[in-house]
């Protein structure tokens, strides 16, 4: 393999985790650093199926299966016996607050990278729709995401496919 592909494709993560901000809506952005309340969750069964409908909608693949916190997930490219029904990708937390979900969740494959998605929810009619996607650094709780947005550590310039 040619040594600067290599080397690119070992920096992109890092790399990847330290662009800008600019596709979140002003609107959005105003209503997730200043909701009313916000419900941290941390596990699947917390979400509301249509919040993962609507992650899947976005992704490479047809579901968006998401292992538990703390659960195994498929972290490397390299799959052993056993682990081919594994979810490639695991729930870190979400954050339920008011018309909107937030969901970090971590994947792997050749890269072990981290996520944020936000979902909008109406929840009189279950409908939900993601308006904006980010790669991120780990993440420990929402306090914790508001940071990183204003530090400028989330990156959504980059299309979202995972």
């Amino acid at each position: 393999m040619n040594y600067r592909l290599f080397l690119l494709l070992m920096l992109m993560p890092v790399l990847h985790c330290f662009g800008k901000v600019t596709r979140l809506d002003a609107v959005d952005r105003k209503n997730i650093e200043h909701p009313a309340t916000v419900t941290l969750l941390r596990s699947m069964r917390d979400l509301p199926r249509s919040i993962i409908s609507a992650c899947a909608s976005i992704s490479a693949e047809r579901t968006f299966r998401l292992a538990e916190p703390g659960q195994r997930f498929q972290v490397t490219d390299v799959i052993g016996p056993g682990d081919e029904n594994l979810p490639r990708r695991r729930l870190i937390w979400a954050a339920e607050i008011p018309g909107y979900y937030v969901v970090h969740y971590e994947s792997g494959g050749i890269a072990h990278l981290y996520h944020v998605l936000l979902v909008a929810f109406d929840p009189s009619r279950e409908m939900a729709r993601v308006t904006w996607a980010a790669s991120a650094v780990s993440l420990k709780d929402y306090p914790d995401f508001l940071r990183a947005l204003k530090a400028g550590k989330l990156d959504d310039t980059f299309d979202y496919h995972h």
